[in-house]
């Protein structure tokens, strides 16, 4: 079972991974989204929706939303999420690759670095390649992720985060396979409990994901450090490709 199917995994690891904080944040960045975008937006397909957090951000906007997780547990904290706030969105449990709309969209997203999870790199490109295929003409792909250029820049060895709800993350990140995959172990010690997890995923430079945009047929790859728009430098925190078909 791949590290991403682990409905375990996420149950134990939700509260510190999706606080309510984390769901204004995700409702900013749909607005920053939509202007980064510049262009008319009627319905969005938002690619490993996780817990819907944009989602619902999208479905304030008054668009049409479908959001396609693997997660079962994930898309359940969506969809009553989704009916407490009276919004209307549609969720798809899925793998990515065997996902097939019976609709194209305006805009797709793949967001809070949710791209490079398959081992194989031909199934990576698959997904840019499915995701121009179901894309109106003109429409456009906006992925948000951290690059190679921010992991070997700011990586460390070990770190700790402690949340308002007294769990503590220790994290041990490193750069593996000639830096093409960055691999992390955490540990969460909540109460007199310690949780461990291990994962590992693709990470690529700006240029790398720019070919592999290319390569799916996009016409128009622009990069940017960030969701508001700044450049994509050594001060840039994110790596965010928004591709035009």
């Amino acid at each position: 079972m791949p590290w991403y199917d682990d409905n375990h995994m996420w149950e134990i690891f939700y509260p510190c991974m999706f606080d309510e904080d984390s769901f204004t944040l995700a409702n900013q960045q749909c607005q920053q989204i939509l202007q980064l975008v510049a262009q008319p937006v009627a319905s969005v397909l938002d690619l490993a929706c996780g817990p819907g957090r944009h989602v619902l951000g999208f479905a304030r906007q008054g668009l049409t939303v479908t959001g396609v997780d693997l997660s079962g547990f994930l898309l359940n904290q969506a969809a009553n999420l989704i009916d407490q706030q009276g919004l209307d969105a549609s969720l798809v449990q899925a793998d990515l690759l065997a996902f097939q709309p019976q609709d194209s969209f305006d805009l797709i997203t793949n967001l809070f670095t949710s791209f490079g999870y398959y081992p194989k790199p031909a199934d990576n490109q698959q997904v840019l390649n499915n995701a121009h295929r179901w894309l109106n003409p003109g429409g456009t792909l906006v992925i948000d992720t951290f690059g190679k250029e921010q992991a070997a820049h700011a990586i460390e060895p070990v770190h700790c985060t402690e949340y308002v709800n007294g769990d503590l993350r220790f994290e041990r990140p490193i750069l593996i396979n000639d830096m093409s995959v960055y691999a992390n172990e955490w540990i969460l010690v909540r109460g007199d409990q310690a949780h461990r997890w291990e994962y590992e995923h693709f990470v690529y430079s700006a240029h790398e994901l720019t070919q592999m945009l290319q390569t799916a047929g996009f016409q128009q790859v622009t990069i940017f450090g960030s969701l508001t728009g700044d450049d994509y430098d050594l001060t840039a925190e994110r790596l965010v490709a928004v591709a035009h078909k």
